[in-house]
């Protein structure tokens, strides 16, 4: 990322902090949100600092209008998840900063003072931490996962069913069979996937403290395990919750041309929405992520859609049980 992206960051929080504080009921929250909108505004005045020394173009700030509509979004979240993805948000700028201490533009002063900054930010994210605690809050990138996939997924499969059956019933009922199945594959896959994780992990602790006994040492930090019960059971369920998504307007008494623009455009919206929340927990612009998620979903939905039409066109598919 460029120094300028890092400015507008820090600006666009410290107006975000500050348009939260005046809406959240947990006093606690309302007071630190005030605070880090000042040390927000101190990151900020850095890096200006810093595009100025190096020469580079200061961007326009954030619109006020855009902040408040993202401050409502946040809002309509409900606080518990707002502070799971202000954590996540925060582990993702520390890293982007711990990046920036290699460009060797900068001199002493200015690692020292990103030190500083990579600080105060890894505080944030201890706060927002012990804010976040709802079961579904922990569990929020298995969520996203679960649902970006599903969303995808289905929206490809039921365009590719369209385009070859041109029956809305068979492509609702054929939908669901794939959800269903889909959801069982990525819970599995959830399970095992998280189960080697945290035995790795198990490893990787039990090696530091037999080094710790051997050669002495501080402790470092534990890794925090993940039930791997938990991560397929959210997997599972928003990959489903993703699926009905494109897959539902099938089911509407209509054409199978108004069903398919139908899915299109709230499978587009779903993934909007979703791709919000995951730019969020990232640390990346949200238009690009949006951009990127939905120019795929439609990308892949028009190519199956061709296939189907292909397949349905080449078999002659028209007739018997596709006459339902």
């Amino acid at each position: 990322m460029q120094v300028s992206n890092f400015y507008t960051d820090e600006l666009r929080d410290q107006m975000l902090y500050s348009e939260l504080a005046g809406s959240v009921n947990d006093e606690d929250a309302r007071k630190r949100f005030l605070e880090l909108s000042k040390v927000e505004e101190g990151h900020s005045r850095f890096f200006l600092s810093l595009l100025k020394k190096l020469g580079e173009r200061v961007p326009s700030p954030p619109s006020r209008l855009r902040v408040k509509f993202e401050a409502l979004i946040m809002r309509l979240l409900g606080f518990g998840l707002l502070m799971r993805l202000f954590e996540e948000r925060e582990a993702a700028t520390v890293v982007n900063y711990l990046k920036l201490f290699e460009d060797k533009r900068l001199d002493e002063n200015d690692r020292k003072a990103l030190k500083g900054i990579v600080q105060e930010e890894m505080e944030h994210e201890s706060f927002f931490s012990e804010k976040s605690s709802l079961s579904i809050v922990e569990n929020l990138r298995d969520v996203l996962f679960g649902m970006n996939d599903g969303l995808v997924e289905l929206l490809a499969a039921v365009s590719g069913l369209a385009g070859a059956y041109q029956r809305s019933f068979l492509v609702a009922i054929t939908g669901i069979v794939i959800g269903i199945a889909g959801a069982l594959s990525m819970g599995v896959g959830a399970y095992v996937s998280t189960k080697s994780e945290n035995e790795l992990n198990q490893n990787r602790s039990l090696r530091a403290q037999l080094s710790r006994l051997v050669f002495g040492g501080q402790q470092g930090r534990e890794e925090k395990e993940t039930s791997a019960k938990e991560s397929a059971v959210y997997v599972g369920i928003f990959y489903i919750i993703g699926a009905l998504v494109p897959t539902v307007p099938y089911f509407m008494p209509f054409s199978i041309t108004i069903d398919q623009v139908a899915s299109t455009l709230l499978a587009v919206l779903a993934l909007s929405i979703a791709g919000y929340m995951t730019s969020i927990i990232s640390g990346v612009s949200g238009r690009r992520k949006v951009a990127e998620m939905v120019f795929l979903a439609l990308a892949a939905a028009l190519a199956t859609y061709l296939l189907g039409n292909a397949i349905r066109i080449l078999t002659g598919a028209t007739v018997g049980f596709l006459a339902l």
